[in-house]
């Protein structure tokens, strides 16, 4: 890595290079212009042990400092030893501590000498004068520091780990003060009266009391923490309330017991930082920039929020406040408000700002809904919309503010907010203005009213409100001029008021006036709201009057009204409800309902008068009584009215082959009439009953009816349905492919049949349905006359069906429709060349592939298809297939279009048979035609081979070709014939690239020949010209040596050897030239004058040549001679060099036979086949690497490397094959390649294991994933599977293979032994098993566990597991069996009327005994518990303690269940006592004993 500066961090050894001077480095300079090293991770660790440990000792040598003035020797040694006191302190600097330098080793404080030595006292001073300097530092180190720092606002956080890190640092520097080296220091000081010992011991003390004081302040502060945290990390703002109790709770606790962090300095800091998480939390729960884009309710709501947690955090500090002048009256907190809560008391007055803003934005985006009515209401509405824009305007500059709204430092806000509370005011100024305008435009009291709500909210704003306050008087005034109208229009209509269109006359007329008072009461109980002031002036005043006044004309109104309606109704005479309930036309056809309309109207009054309130007269009671069958005779007349409509629309539209099949239904229903046309009256009793039995009768017949015309009618809609869809269908104006229209019909015409099949189904069903509904015999006359008619109906709809589809697809091919409405062709098919026919694709006609014809074929056969798809409606087996073929409209349909089809094919045949002529193109093999022209046309050889034709035979072969390209280039590529357009370009293009590879065969061939021929002799002959120039054995003497240049001696004979060698390669390189030279004579000779020949006649065709070509056939035939006649001068002058060649390569090719030999020998000792030891280490990669590497490419122990002993022979074997002796393959030294090859991948593979491996070591115990390192070792097992099976007979493979099966068995016992149940205990008998000790740590890691082979003791290990769960078992049911007496106890209640107890023992008690004492014996039993001389113990203590307790509460029960028996004799039976007297006086000893015991 190149860098003017060094990495961040170093990883292990970094060696380093560094250049002097800008100045290019070569071999002469580079030592004396770079600089370089090495050192580890840490640079500074390596420059103090450099310093230390080599630098020092050098200079404090006195033979290194011989001739040194003292004066110079004494400064070198103090600045060597401040500097490496420099490097140390920096050290500890960067690690975060601070670490005291202590004195060279070679100033001994217990050496009596440093007593007189004033260098060396003079060194220690200076020692003390730095750790003087460095805790001073340390010492003044203030927490409240951070608070002072510019723009820094850090949190309580910040003086938990202040205190930390402080505690940590004074340890630190308390126990290097209390190491022998300082104190040996300090005594030294002491002796000699140093004037610095007296400061250095007071600070010593400095530092004593400050650890004291960090101490026990991190002490205090830790239960704290944790509220910090979540403080400053919580998610939740309005959570945090629930933290400010417990968190001002600790702090008193702090504050009450602490000995050091209970003064105001610290509290006031620590809570000015709680406040800057506070004000931090509060940003992220209302942003600024995000704030001023929310919507104006939730930017209110969260501030509302913001700001009562805030308020709760200075309440919770008040409340605990007080609280410390109850529990440290001594010391309460006595901190100035404005020292804590400055910043949070700016951040909240900056929340309540913001607030104003959000809740005037909410206030004024009412107005974007706002529409003021009126004569100027879009005028006004205008104004309150530029009103509203220009609030906008306001409120964007707010959402642009450069800075953020919520940040207390950003003072710019004062200002702003300023200068928009000033544009508030004007723009409330503005919109009272527009309101008082739309107040004044309002033409009702009704308008004022809604005007005044569309502004709620913003009318009690200072500005608004003033304005308003003005216009109370003018709503009065207006509201007495609405009320005067009213008057007005009430006198005026109140004789023929305006009623709604289905009120009744009587109860529309009290509705009409009611609904004038509604208009006046609303307005007046709003104006009774506005101020006392208004009502008591004499224009209200006036207004009540009108108002009370028109009120009672209104009520004297509806009184007359409802008297004139009862005086009206007594007139109606019972004698309406006895006419009959219906009557009939005089012709007998239509039926009709006879209820009078008086009823009716009778009816309709009393409805509304009694949806009416507070009515000044009551109904009269003949209304009442009538009206109370008002439901009965609504529904009476309704179902009589669907009755006689029902009845009137069977008899208009039943048809004659439907009537015969309901005809007893139809007399049944006219006999039912006749009693409602002549006997029944609205008064008749069960006149229901008589409805129901006549609707009955009518619903019957009309769902008979409509259900057979429904299905009839369904029938039709589902032929038409097909009629709709015919079975062909085209995109307008596409022409289709073969393959798109085949694809196109079978979907459409399988969708067509699928509707068709389904259709007919229905049908069926249909007809069905109507025989189910009808009830009729399917042999009855009237239903298989009613099943031909359907039947009919069925087939005229297949042949409308088919008959739209054949007409569909006639307009698509016939011509004259085409050209009459431009329609454009159906069918695109191809004349292509197949070879070796012209086709159509597709076919056009009927042949072997599927083709056109047969594709209308398919077309007409499947629009006839359709018959059969449905099956016969009369007999149910069978089709109108036989129907339809009988059909001639079909047949001559389906003739027109075969007929215009034929036309169409016949005309395309004709364009077809134009383009046959060219069959020879194809039909003959273009390599087969040019071998036989070159065969035919072609010379025999002298030498056996054959001559190519003349250039005039080639040149006749492409003008032939020519011409017919040019024949084939004027034939059209397209042609429209009827419904087909026919697409000749693929034959066309077939047939001009059949031409074009004809005239190329011949060009190309004569093109190819002039180039390769001249490439390769020029190419030939450049080389050989190279090689024959070569200067072979005494060639090289004649040539004189460079100016200057003189051999002798050595260099002479070195020159010699160099020369030999040389002449050696030339040789070589000669005679291979030679030998090709002589080959190719005679026919280079006759190449020249046919290749120029040629390049005239491909330039006659336009095909050129290159120039470069051109040229090498004018110059190539000179330059041929010359070659040969070198060859043969060369050849005379060589002959005795190759003969002494060839003896020379016999002799070394014996010689590195042998030396294979020997390498294949030494590759097996050496090469890396096995190690050291019977395991495989880690440290045994590395040297193996370096000796395959070697092998490969370097050298090992002066035997070259596989590589080069491979190029040694490859060499051999080009000489030998030269000079023609035989050539070696030596074996030996290919397996040694290959060896080497198997070693590299399977040392990789080690690598790869043991790093992996080492790195599990370290793994501690509690991080060990057993599962993934046994997937792991499983993927490296498998890895080592797929090496090459050669290295499976080496050692370091069994070797590897041993170690990841070790593995493989320790890592479950791994698992194993991190079973929870494993104790001490446990770990000393696997220590004792394997025979080795670990201390079991927080630093025991896989390594260490591994290390005891825990594959070769598989057995024990499970063992001891398996012990440790069982012991666990057990220790779980003696602590349950511990935890169960522990909660048991005895119940004792008094015994019957005495004082005296008696003892209960429950079942619960009796069962625990039962249970637990089985649980002992069989764990008593147990290998584990005899094992074990603890678990023994209790076991055995249990029992006893369970039998002593069985044995009691038996002899208890006992002896209460004697004396239970015993008293009841002897104290309640005084007979008995007086019997028994001496039985008597022993039983009353006892129970006296028996009692006192109780």
């Amino acid at each position: 890595m190149q860098a003017v500066k060094p990495p961040a961090k170093f990883k292990r050894k970094t060696v380093y290079f560094i250049k002097n001077q800008k100045t290019s480095l070569n071999a002469e300079n580079i030592k004396k212009n770079v600089t370089y090293g090495d050192f580890a991770e840490s640079p500074l660790e390596t420059l103090s042990t450099l310093s230390q440990e080599v630098i020092l000792p050098v200079l404090s040598n006195p033979m290194n400092r011989s001739g040194w003035p003292d004066v110079v020797s004494k400064e070198v040694t103090e600045n060597l030893h401040k500097f490496i006191a420099n490097v140390f302190v920096t050290i500890g600097q960067v690690k975060g501590q601070t670490l005291l330098p202590l004195p060279p080793s070679d100033v001994a404080p217990q050496e009596p000498v440093v007593l007189h030595d004033k260098d060396k006292i003079h060194i220690l001073e200076g020692a003390v004068i730095t750790w003087t300097r460095q805790i001073k530092d340390v010492l003044k180190a203030d927490s409240e520091s951070a608070l002072k720092e510019p723009n820094t606002y850090p949190g309580p956080l910040t003086e938990v780990d202040f205190w930390t890190e402080r505690a940590a640092n004074l340890n630190s520097i308390h126990q290097q003060l209390s190491t022998e080296r300082v104190k040996k220091v300090a005594k030294v000081l002491e002796l000699v009266k140093s004037t610095y010992y007296p400061a250095f011991n007071r600070l010593l003390k400095d530092v004593n009391t400050a650890c004291l004081e960090a101490n026990d302040t991190v002490k205090y502060l830790k239960p704290l923490r944790k509220y910090l945290e979540k403080m400053n990390s919580m998610d939740d703002f309005t959570a945090l309330i629930e933290l400010f109790k417990p968190m001002f709770h600790t702090m008193l606790l702090i504050w009450k017991h602490s000995g050091y962090y209970n003064t105001s300095a610290k509290m006031v800091t620590l809570i000015r930082e709680m406040c800057n998480d506070l004000i931090m939390q509060a940003c992220k729960f209302v942003p600024g920039p995000e704030l001023m884009q929310m919507e104006p309710q939730e930017a209110v709501d969260k501030l509302r929020q913001t700001v009562r947690v805030l308020s709760a955090f200075k309440s919770y500090y008040f409340d605990n406040k007080a609280r410390t002048l109850e529990e440290t009256p001594n010391n309460p907190w006595k901190f100035q408000n404005s020292a804590l809560f400055g910043r949070l008391d700016g951040f909240l007055d900056r929340c309540n700002d913001v607030l104003n803003l959000s809740q005037t934005a909410l206030q004024f985006h009412k107005l974007e809904r706002v529409e003021v009515g009126g004569t100027k209401g879009k005028t006004l509405t205008n104004s309150v919309k530029q009103i509203f824009t220009d609030f906008l305007t306001a409120a964007e500059k707010f959402q642009k503010l450069n800075y953020d709204a919520m940040n207390v430092d950003a003072t710019q806000f004062a200002d702003d907010f300023a200068t928009f509370c000033g544009v508030i005011r004007e723009l409330e100024r503005r919109l009272g203005a527009v309101i008082a305008q739309a107040f004044d435009d309002c033409t009702t009291v009704a308008s004022i009213f809604k005007l005044l709500d569309s502004f709620e909210g913003l009318l009690d704003r200072g500005v608004i409100a003033a304005d308003l306050e003005r216009k109370h008087l003018d709503l009065v005034n207006g509201y007495g001029q609405d009320l005067k109208e009213v008057a007005d229009m009430f006198r005026e209509t109140r004789e023929d008021p305006p009623l709604n269109k289905n009120a009744a006359p009587h109860s529309g007329r009290v509705t009409w006036v009611r609904g004038l008072k509604e208009r006046v009461a609303g307005p007046m109980e709003k104006l009774h709201s506005l101020p006392k002031l208004v009502l008591d002036s004499e224009e209200a005043r006036s207004v009540q009057q009108q108002y009370d006044h028109l009120i009672v004309e209104m009520d004297q109104f509806e009184k007359a009204t409802v008297e004139d309606w009862c005086n009206l109704i007594s007139a109606i005479s019972d004698q309406k409800l006895k006419q009959p309930l219906m009557s009939q036309d005089p012709q007998g056809n239509v039926l009709r309902v006879n209820f009078d309309p008086a009823l009716v109207r009778l009816l309709r009054e009393t409805r509304y008068f009694l949806l009416l309130p507070d009515l000044p007269i009551e109904i009269p009671a003949n209304a009442l009584k009538i009206y109370e069958r008002d439901v009965m005779f609504r529904q009476q007349v309704g179902n009589l009215q669907l009755i006689v409509g029902i009845y009137n629309n069977v008899q208009a539209t039943i048809l004659p082959v439907e009537k015969p099949l309901i005809m007893q239904k139809l007399e049944a229903v006219d006999a039912a009439l006749k009693k409602g046309l002549q006997t029944l009256n609205w008064n008749s009793h069960h006149i229901d009953d008589y409805i129901m039995e006549v609707m009955a009768l009518v619903r019957d017949v009309n769902e008979t009816l409509a259900t057979i015309k429904g299905n009839v009618k369904r029938t039709s809609e589902v032929l038409a349905g097909w009629v709709a869809n015919p079975m062909f269908d085209r995109k307008e104006g596409k022409v289709h492919t073969y393959e798109e229209l085949t694809n196109s019909f079978r979907d459409v015409s399988s969708k067509c049949h699928s509707l068709i099949s389904d259709g007919g189904k229905e049908i069926t069903k249909l007809l069905s349905s109507s025989n189910r509904t009808l009830k009729v015999s399917k042999g009855a006359p009237a239903w298989k006359a009613y099943v031909d008619y359907i039947g009919d109906v069925v087939i005229d709809g297949l042949v409308e069906c088919i008959i739209a589809s054949v007409h569909r697809l006639t307009s698509q091919v016939d011509p004259e429709n085409m050209a009459k409405h431009e329609i454009a062709p159906l069918l695109e098919i191809q004349l292509e060349l197949i070879v070796p026919d012209i086709v159509w694709v597709p076919e056009l006609g009927s042949g072997g592939a599927p083709g056109v014809r047969d594709m209308f074929s398919k077309w007409f056969k499947s629009f006839l298809e359709i018959a059969t798809l449905i099956k016969r409606l009369d007999t149910g087996e069978g089709n109108y297939a036989k129907e339809l073929e009988e059909d001639y409209i079909v047949y001559d349909a389906i003739s027109e279009v075969q007929g215009i089809l034929g036309a169409n094919e016949i005309k395309c045949n004709a364009l077809k048979a134009q383009y046959s002529k060219y069959g020879y193109l194809w039909k003959r093999d273009l390599n087969e035609t040019l071998k036989e022209f070159l065969v035919a046309e072609g010379k025999q050889l002298e030498d056996g081979t054959r001559d190519d034709p003349t250039l005039d035979r080639f040149e006749a072969e492409i003008a032939k070709y020519r011409a017919v390209q040019e024949e084939i280039q004027a034939v059209p590529t397209s042609a429209t014939i009827g419904y087909i357009k026919i697409d000749a370009k693929p034959i066309k293009q077939a047939l001009t690239t059949w031409v074009t590879k004809w005239i190329y065969l011949f060009t190309h061939y004569l093109q190819i020949k002039v180039v390769s021929s001249m490439e390769e002799l020029y190419k030939f002959m450049n080389q050989s010209n190279a090689t024959l120039d070569l200067k072979v054995g005494s060639e090289l003497a004649t040539e004189p040596l460079p100016e200057g240049e003189v051999v002798e001696g050595a260099d002479n004979e070195t020159l010699k050897a160099a020369q030999a060698e040389e002449n050696r390669k030339s040789l070589y390189s000669i005679m291979s030239c030679m030998r090709d030279v002589r080959k190719r004579s005679d026919k280079t000779d006759n190449m020249f004058e046919p290749l120029r020949d040629t390049v005239s006649l491909l330039t006659k065709f336009s095909i050129t040549v290159t120039d470069v070509v051109l040229k090498q056939l004018e110059e190539g035939p000179l330059a041929w001679k010359s070659l040969k006649k070198k060859m043969f001068q060369r050849r005379e002058i060589l002959a005795p060099l190759q003969q002494a060649e060839a003896i020379d390569i016999r002799r070394k090719s014996d010689s590195f036979g042998e030396k294979v030999e020997d390498f294949r020998k030494f590759f097996q000792q050496k090469a890396p086949f096995n190690v050291p030891g019977a395991e495989l280490k880690l440290e045994h990669v590395r040297p193996a690497y370096l000796v395959l590497d070697a092998f490969h490419h370097g050298q090992v122990e002066s035997h070259m490397s596989v590589t080069k002993i491979m190029a040694d022979s490859e060499y051999l074997r080009e000489c030998q094959d030269l000079f023609e002796l035989y050539v070696s393959d030596y074996i030996m030294l290919t397996r040694c390649k290959e060896e080497l090859g198997y070693l590299k991948a399977l040392w990789d593979m080690v690598g790869a294991v043991m790093f992996t491996f080492t790195d599990w070591y370290a793994t501690l115990w509690d991080k060990i994933d057993v599962d993934f390192l046994v997937e792991e070792t499983k993927k490296l097992t498998k890895d080592i599977k797929q090496l090459n099976k050669a290295v499976r007979n080496y050692e370091v493979y069994r070797l590897l293979e041993e170690r990841l099966k070790a593995m493989l068995t320790s890592l479950p016992l791994v698992s194993d032994l991190h079973h929870p149940a494993m104790r001490e205990r446990h770990w000393k008998q696997l220590m004792k098993a394997t025979g080795k000790n670990f201390i079991m740590d927080s630093k025991f890691n896989l390594g260490n566990l591994l290390e005891l082979g825990l594959h070769n003791y598989v057995d024990a290990c499970s063992e001891i597991v398996d012990r440790a769960q069982k012991e666990l078992i057990i220790e779980k049911a003696l602590k349950k069996i511990d935890e169960t007496w522990s909660l048991l106890s005895l119940t004792f209640s008094p015994y019957q009327d005495t004082d005296n107890v008696q003892m209960t023992v429950e079942d619960s008690i009796t069962e625990a005994l039962e249970t637990d004492n089985l649980a002992l014996q069989t764990m008593s039993g147990g290998k584990y518990v005899q094992g074990n001389p603890k678990f023994l113990e209790i076991v055995t203590n249990w029992q006893k303690k369970l039998g002593t307790v069985d044995v009691v509460l038996n002899t208890w029960l006992d002896v209460q269940k004697k004396w239970q028996a015993l008293e009841s004799i002897f104290v309640g039976s005084a007979d008995i006592r007086v019997q028994l007297p001496e039985d008597s006086k022993r039983f009353d000893v006892v129970n006296a004993d028996f009692q006192a015991s109780c």
